[in-house]
């Protein structure tokens, strides 16, 4: 039996981005006290909300990106879990014997996908091509060694 848990790749922690945040924070008041005593105040609230925009949307990106699949192969059935927030939203389940599992590579898209007769499904496209590669390679052995 083959379990395999797929999380999205992960670039930054939240400990870098609130270190880079802080370097954001100073280097934004530096350049407002500059701006200020120039005259030019103005700026410095769209400075603000700039800031404000880049906390919300980094907030968006860590509450977003909880998601996850889960890969169970055994004898009879390919069983995908996909997670969002720890708790499963969508299950899928496909028959050993009659699935096909197809990669689709060209540049930079890519695609790795699950088939039986009209039933399709992709698996993991929150992965860059590499990952999906390696992945699709893994699931292919595991198949053929049935």
């Amino acid at each position: 039996m083959m379990k395999e848990k797929i999380i999205p790749y992960q670039s930054c922690s939240k400990s870098l981005f609130i270190f880079l945040g802080i370097i954001l924070v100073l280097w934004s008041v530096l350049f407002s006290l500059i701006l200020i005593s120039y005259g030019a105040w103005p700026i410095t609230i769209f400075l603000g909300a700039e800031y404000f925009l880049l906390v919300y949307l980094v907030r968006m990106y860590f509450k977003n990106k909880n998601i996850a699949e889960n890969i169970t192969i055994d004898a009879d059935v390919i069983k995908i879990e996909k997670l969002k927030q720890d708790r499963i939203s969508k299950t899928s389940i496909f028959k050993t014997y009659w699935s096909k599992i197809n990669f689709y590579k060209h540049k930079n898209l890519s695609s790795l996908t699950i088939r039986q007769s009209s039933k399709e499904e992709e698996i993991a496209p929150f992965l860059h091509s590499e990952l999906k590669e390696k992945l699709y390679y893994k699931i292919k052995n595991y198949l053929a060694l049935k």
